[in-house]
């Protein structure tokens, strides 16, 4: 019966792995992100799966890609599966309180990264980005490069996303600071490459003579990039969020100008972290609600990035 509810879920993606050490298995932990064939998710993942098996524990990894129905889905599996407890990704903030809540009434604690819910008490610890920092930093570099006079252009990354709402917030806490800097265009570009560069695409015939795009993700800022180059126009700067392998190799290329590298691992390693020791406690002895600071990525420092995770090289 297991098997035919798995398979009819439809799942994107199903890794199960033991501890690395010979050490009995703690039991088993379910790590559900958004999309394993996103970098950042699979980061979240690969973090989370790599921690939880140095602690003792295998794992499950599903993706429910952004679906909350799909999710709930998931959650009930893994439940039913025997699972310790929940590393989440959510697929949406308001919509993830019941399905948080139902794991919480059938004993099995939830972690969640990246992204929160409007409740307390029902996860063991809500971590986010500090998506304000974050674009707040970009935004100033973004000054730097383009100069405090001219047009640019805003291109969201998914306005029905929290984080992405925040960040535009951000830049414009900063960029509104200057007079002399227009934005011409506004655009979401929900989130990926292909309509990033197809934003980019149609706001270059509208208004040639920008001198920058401010993006609210990485892939977003990728597509705008490729067509700007597609458009011979290597001259408009861009900067973006994320910090993924392939904006560090734009950024080293001098394509990108700058990114802000969220902490995908460090959020699921300590996710993981924390799980494990409301196991053995009942407690985690952290508060709630955190904020990891992202880490602004330039040419001078690319290079120290890896899979979202930063390391300073000797």
């Amino acid at each position: 019966m297991m098997n035919k509810l798995f398979f009819s879920l439809s799942i994107a993606a199903l890794i199960v792995s033991a501890p690395a050490s010979a050490q009995q298995s703690k039991g088993t932990i379910a790590i559900l992100v958004n999309a394993l064939d996103n970098p950042y998710y699979a980061a979240e993942a690969k973090g989370a799966e790599i921690r939880a098996k140095e602690l003792g524990y295998e794992t499950i990894t599903l993706s429910h890609n952004e679906d909350v129905n799909k999710q709930n889905e998931l959650v009930n599996l893994v439940i039913g599966r025997g699972v310790k407890g929940i590393v989440l990704d959510n697929a949406d903030s308001a919509s993830s309180v019941a399905t948080v809540r139902q794991a919480k009434e059938k004993g099995v604690p939830v972690a969640l990264i990246n992204r929160e819910i409007p409740e307390d008490g029902l996860a063991i610890v809500q971590m986010t980005h500090n998506n304000m920092q974050a674009g707040s930093e970009v935004a100033r570099l973004f000054v730097k490069e383009i100069g405090e006079e001219g047009e640019y252009v805003e291109l969201t990354c998914n306005l029905a996303d929290k984080n992405c709402v925040t960040r535009s917030e951000a830049f414009h806490q900063v960029l509104d600071n200057y007079p002399g800097l227009k934005m011409v265009a506004r655009q979401d570009a929900k989130g990926a490459l292909l309509p990033g560069q197809q934003a980019m695409d149609s706001i270059l015939q509208e208004h040639p003579n920008i001198k920058g795009v401010i993006c609210g993700n990485g892939p977003v800022a990728l597509g705008a990039i490729a067509s700007l180059l597609s458009a011979n126009r290597p001259d408009v700067k861009v900067v973006g969020i994320d910090g993924s392998n392939d904006e560090r190799d734009s950024i080293l290329s001098d394509k990108l100008k700058a990114s802000v590298m969220l902490q995908a691992q460090v959020l699921a390693i300590h996710g993981v972290d924390l799980l494990d020791k409301y196991l053995a406690t009942g407690k985690t002895d952290e508060a709630e609600r955190q904020m990891t600071r992202g880490i602004l990525i330039t040419k001078a420092n690319a290079g120290n990035v890896n899979d979202f995770y930063y390391t300073e090289k000797k």
